[in-house]
């Protein structure tokens, strides 16, 4: 069996119609590269392995329990076959042609090991985590209340990179994990996603990791790719838990980069906000349910 230019990953939860939409996009783009995809289903428990099946030339693993999206996406990573491997969210739209742009970009520069195009929404605005920086306590604070649309320096806005020009290719710190493009052979070298983080800081963690290794994260916007976003969230809308459990999750990715006692305190004062934010959710509940 030859090996496939491009192996595709996309770990499912709970989006089986979006992940139609995805798989449908990526089958108008075989014409012009060889790949291989495998659907992972985190046990989402609707019709996602049906509609998999419906698509020739993916292969579906069915999970029985949801392993989160670092751990599903290592299983699948270690079985790929192509000569460059792409994790992709269920509920992004590839436009024909796109793929083969990016990989054409990809293997023109070796000292690339990551690669995103321009994310966009349905409406084509940036989706602005799709180029990010290490995320200070200041600037994830700002994204998550906007204050960031009002501060608009480079402190202010770190998390998402927002100083530089959408429309401009970039090196970058950290991309999103709804498009993340390496060479397979630079993938095994860097290693997968850190299966402590169940979600949230497993894409912003592996990119670190490429520019530590001494590869290139880069932001390409010539090519624009339909994220839709909060795919496997009903209403669409980040709740303030949510955002709480980001706040969580990301205590223990500073711990890991940032050593010493900085890092310890600075741990320490993420996780205490990702509680204040829990408990303010929990109160805000009970006033609705006493209301």
């Amino acid at each position: 069996m030859s090996q496939p230019e491009l192996s595709v990953i996309i770990v499912s939860y709970r989006c089986g119609a979006l992940l139609d939409e995805c798989l449908t996009s990526l089958d108008a783009n075989r014409s012009t590269v060889d790949m291989d995809v495998e659907v992972v289903d985190n046990a989402s428990g609707d019709d996602t392995l049906e509609v998999s099946r419906r698509h020739t030339g993916v292969t579906t693993t069915a999970l029985d329990q949801n392993l989160g999206f670092a751990r599903a996406n290592n299983m699948a990573m270690d079985r790929a076959r192509g000569r460059a491997v792409l994790v992709l969210n269920p509920d992004t739209i590839v436009p024909t042609g796109a793929l083969r742009a990016c990989l054409d970009e990809l293997w023109r520069d070796r000292s690339v090991g990551l690669l995103t195009p321009r994310l966009v929404d349905l409406e084509g605005r940036l989706d602005r985590r799709c180029h990010r920086g290490f995320p200070t306590l200041w600037s994830s604070f700002c994204y998550f209340t906007t204050l960031d649309r009002v501060f608009t320096g480079p402190r202010s806005q770190r998390y998402t990179m927002g100083h530089l020009p959408e429309t401009e290719a970039a090196d970058v710190e950290a991309v999103s994990g709804a498009f993340m493009l390496m060479p397979a052979d630079v993938m095994r070298r860097v290693g997968g996603f850190d299966e402590q983080f169940f979600m949230y800081a497993e894409d912003i963690d592996l990119s670190l990791r490429f520019v530590e290794g001494g590869y290139r994260v880069r932001y390409w916007p010539e090519v624009d790719v339909v994220h839709v976003g909060a795919g496997s969230n009903v209403s669409g809308q980040r709740s303030p838990d949510a955002n709480a459990a980001y706040f969580r999750t990301m205590a223990p990715f500073v711990r890991k980069h940032r050593t010493g006692l900085h890092g310890v305190i600075l741990g320490a004062t993420v996780w205490a906000m990702g509680e204040l934010m829990l408990a303010a959710s929990e109160a805000s509940r009970r006033v609705k349910r006493s209301a």
